[in-house]
């Protein structure tokens, strides 16, 4: 019979825990932790080719070439890297902007490519400008 009763009662301590344990659980799952990577260069949210090319600029901008090749895809980052600096380091870079923020509309080519035209003073075809989509649906720009 003692055995009988200090097995119950162990069984209600369990219990007891248990359900604390659980309601503290329900009290305070309603609260999310959230992980996000502040270095980001491309925001999460950015779904379209002009938000990239406006993203650009403004690391440009800033000159801050390390941000502004996060746009580029990753194989040809490297390439852009040594041309924004080869435009910097030549006092030119404001030139690049100047064309960048010009350019209106681009358009697509498929679901996933799209392509700006940059146009001359005399309105003249001078560059294309290409982006394609990565497979997490993020535009990056894969040449100037």
């Amino acid at each position: 019979m003692a055995s009988s009763k200090s097995i119950l009662r162990s069984l209600f301590v369990m219990v007891l825990i248990l359900g604390i344990g659980l309601f503290g659980l329900w009290l305070l799952g309603g609260n999310e932790i959230s992980i996000t990577n502040k270095n980001s260069a491309t925001p999460p949210n950015t779904q379209t080719p002009q938000e990239i090319l406006d993203l650009l600029v403004k690391a440009l901008e800033k000159n801050d070439l390390t941000a502004a090749v996060e746009y580029f895809v990753p194989e040809n980052r490297e390439m852009e890297s040594e041309a924004l600096t080869k435009l910097h380091n030549a006092n030119i870079l404001g030139e690049l902007i100047k064309d960048l923020k010009s350019v209106k509309d681009g358009r697509n080519i498929n679901s996933n490519h799209y392509r700006f035209e940059v146009f001359d003073s005399s309105g003249q075809n001078i560059a294309d400008i290409d982006l394609i989509k990565n497979e997490k649906g993020i535009w990056k720009i894969v040449s100037l």
